[in-house]
């Protein structure tokens, strides 16, 4: 009976001092999951376990879309590997790619626990004033070609007579 209760106790500590006191499934979020082209978004992946892989495929996605770097519309895929915090957390930058649609970003740590979660990239437009297809204006004629040349023109006479002034003055005082 003795040993019973003994090995009761010993067993049944053991398995107190084992049991999982935390979350074991990766949780993903965004910062915003509606996106304009170019625009980024931060991906938090928490209950992470050793590194995390941050994956994603998709018209436009390229090399370091997934830390920051958005380049031309062709289908391609990135991945990022990102360290764990001291919280189990994991960050990874999205950049939305030129292309609109729908990104599945996935997050699986080393542990094999994955989540999902899914961004839509809103298409980009041409730009315009009521969807005429026109491009807006840059504001290249804003100041006229003339009035920046005057202005060159004003202080480089400027430095001409500041020069001649010191030059008059170094000259009086050497006589």
């Amino acid at each position: 009976m003795a040993t019973g209760i003994a090995g009761l106790l010993v067993l049944g500590a053991a398995s107190a001092a084992q049991a999982d006191d935390y979350a074991s499934a990766v949780d993903v979020t965004a910062g915003d999951v509606t996106l304009t082209p170019g625009q980024a978004t931060v991906i938090t992946a928490n209950n992470v376990d050793g590194q995390a892989t941050f994956s994603t495929t998709g018209p436009g996605v390229g090399e370091n879309t997934l830390t920051s770097v958005a380049f031309a519309a062709t289908t391609g895929s990135d991945t990022a590997i990102k360290p764990v915090d001291e919280n189990r957390r994991a960050q990874a930058t999205f950049t939305a790619p030129t292309a609109g649609g729908t990104y599945v970003i996935s997050v699986e740590d080393a542990d094999g626990d994955t989540d999902t979660i899914t961004l839509t990239v809103a298409a980009a437009t041409s730009g315009g004033t009521g969807g005429s297809g026109a491009l807006p204006a840059t504001g290249g004629d804003a100041v006229p070609a003339a009035a920046i040349w005057l202005g060159a023109g004003a202080v480089g006479l400027g430095g001409i007579a500041v020069t001649a002034a010191v030059a008059r003055r170094r000259a009086a005082t050497n006589r």
